[in-house]
């Protein structure tokens, strides 16, 4: 594990980019599974700069949104089909960006097709993900089983929140997700977890300092053998041992 705790928001941005970019110089054809969010923003901007000043060249990178909403149309501006649309390919030149179908009426069998075209891809080179307030990686709450795969989801309380804005209360945020799972994720060869935020520092020493338990799904990340973890100082400062500048 690799954690690296930044002073500055350009940093951590260029720090994050940085995982991606190495990732791609050494193969360019690269499967990148990718998180929505505030947390990622910022990386996907420098991305669009380093791609823009010719440092870069995603143009053969087939990314895979690592979940999505259910039960909603894929034009809401909630989507992570909107939000991949207005922060990454608007200014990203990707080969293919795969976003689970929000709107589909056979879940099980949307979530198959999708592990199959990461399979078809070789497989995640890179995860990217974030961690939710309750541990969550992806849409694996709380009590998701550490050899789960892509599937439909219950989501908690907490995760539906942030929603709540944009949808005009927390009764109307879809009450399900489609995710790729535990085991999808810690299939990857290289995972880069990102935390910013006070709010995070506590879930953030649980997931990497605690025991591993499928109570906190975060803690699976343990596990991995190629574990790159960013994070703002607020977010690292519950943080005993792992935090190095």
């Amino acid at each position: 594990m690799r954690v690296h705790a930044v002073a500055t928001g350009e940093e951590f941005d260029r720090e994050a980019a940085g995982v991606v970019c190495a990732v791609v110089r050494e193969r360019p054809a690269a499967a990148i599974g990718l998180p929505s969010g505030r947390t990622p923003l910022g990386m996907y901007a420098e991305l669009a700069r380093r791609i823009d000043e010719e440092r870069a060249d995603f143009s053969r990178v087939a990314a895979f949104a690592i979940d999505e909403l259910h039960g909603v149309r894929a034009a809401h501006p909630s989507t992570n089909s909107s939000y991949f649309r207005e922060h990454l390919t608007h200014h990203v030149s990707l080969r293919a960006l795969h976003v689970l179908d929000c709107e589909s009426e056979e879940p099980e069998a949307e979530c198959e097709r999708f592990t199959r075209l990461i399979e078809e891809a070789g497989g995640l080179d890179l995860a990217v993900l974030g961690i939710g307030v309750n541990g969550h990686i992806a849409f694996n709450e709380p009590g998701s089983s550490f050899s789960s795969h892509a599937r439909k989801v219950a989501l908690d309380g907490t995760t539906r929140e942030p929603y709540a804005q944009h949808f005009g209360s927390a009764e109307a945020v879809p009450a399900f997700g489609l995710t790729l799972g535990i085991a999808d994720l810690l299939a990857a060869r290289r995972v880069l977890l990102l935390a910013s935020g006070i709010a995070k520092a506590s879930v953030v020493a649980q997931a990497l300092e605690g025991p591993i338990r499928e109570a906190l799904p975060g803690s699976a990340l343990q596990r991995h053998q190629e574990l790159t973890v960013i994070l703002d100082r607020e977010a690292a400062s519950g943080l005993r041992e792992h935090a190095s500048g």
